[in-house]
């Protein structure tokens, strides 16, 4: 787990980005205003397209998992091709195709980062239909479910989001001695967590365009783990909600 100078670090890093592009944004206008330069600024600046880059670099800066944002510059970049080199492609005719090869390329990514961990753990399923891994792996894409674990030393995982989500029940699990760590990506789409109203609960999320939220119900006497559950990644158009039942 991050220590708390690399979590401030974080944090400083993601607010001087979104400082520098502000700054950035302000002084093109600032010359354009005054005729200094003679380009129509305000319509590369204000555009989605533009949005998306700045979107992928906070991601790029903000979290481990720097594909996405990765993904999203280039995006940002392709849909500009053709205002910039005057060629007449249609919107329509390129969205779905770079956006479908797009999410292929975010699942394999965190596909090959949750095989590494892992590696030598076995898919254990209880007769109960709840899951004792250690490791969460839950990919929904167009649709979601339920998934319950029980898992006596839970140690993390990935959770993945895209125009759907699950709903993950860990109210039977135990986090293991070091706490507990999810890797999340959510884009159009949300993810439930249901876990017992004694544990720690902390975001490191990127959220764009999207929330985390702890809806847990805590009652006064309850005795608070000192143990951490840690969510990170990055929601983009989605959200993240903490229950307990």
């Amino acid at each position: 787990m991050e220590d708390k100078s690399m979590i401030e670090k974080k944090g400083t890093d993601r607010r001087n980005l979104a400082a520098i592009l502000l700054i950035v944004a302000g002084a093109v206008l600032f010359l354009e205003t005054f005729d200094i330069v003679d380009i129509n600024l305000k319509y590369y600046i204000f555009s989605w397209k533009t949005l998306l880059i700045a979107i992928g670099l906070i991601v790029i800066v903000s979290s481990n998992n720097k594909l996405p944002g990765y993904i999203m510059v280039g995006l940002g970049f392709l849909f500009w091709l053709p205002s910039i080199f005057e060629y007449n492609v249609g919107l329509s005719q390129v969205f779905w195709p770079v956006i479908l090869i797009a999410i292929g390329l975010i699942i394999i990514s965190r596909r090959n980062k949750h095989d590494s961990l892992m590696r030598g753990h076995n898919q254990n399923r209880e007769n109960d239909g709840s899951y004792h891994n250690e490791y969460i792996d839950d990919v929904s894409i167009f649709g979601g479910g339920v998934k319950r674990f029980s898992s006596q030393n839970l140690k993390g995982g990935n959770i993945t989001a895209i125009f759907g989500g699950s709903e993950i029940d860990l109210i039977a699990s135990q986090m293991s001695s070091e706490g507990t760590v999810i890797d999340m990506f959510t884009m159009f789409g949300g993810t439930k967590l249901i876990v017992p109203g004694s544990w720690q609960v902390k975001s490191e999320a990127t959220s764009l365009f999207g929330g985390f939220t702890d809806k847990r119900h805590i009652k006064p006497e309850q005795v608070i783990s000192d143990k951490v559950l840690l969510i990170k990644g990055v929601v983009i158009f989605g959200g993240v909600e903490i229950k307990n039942y």
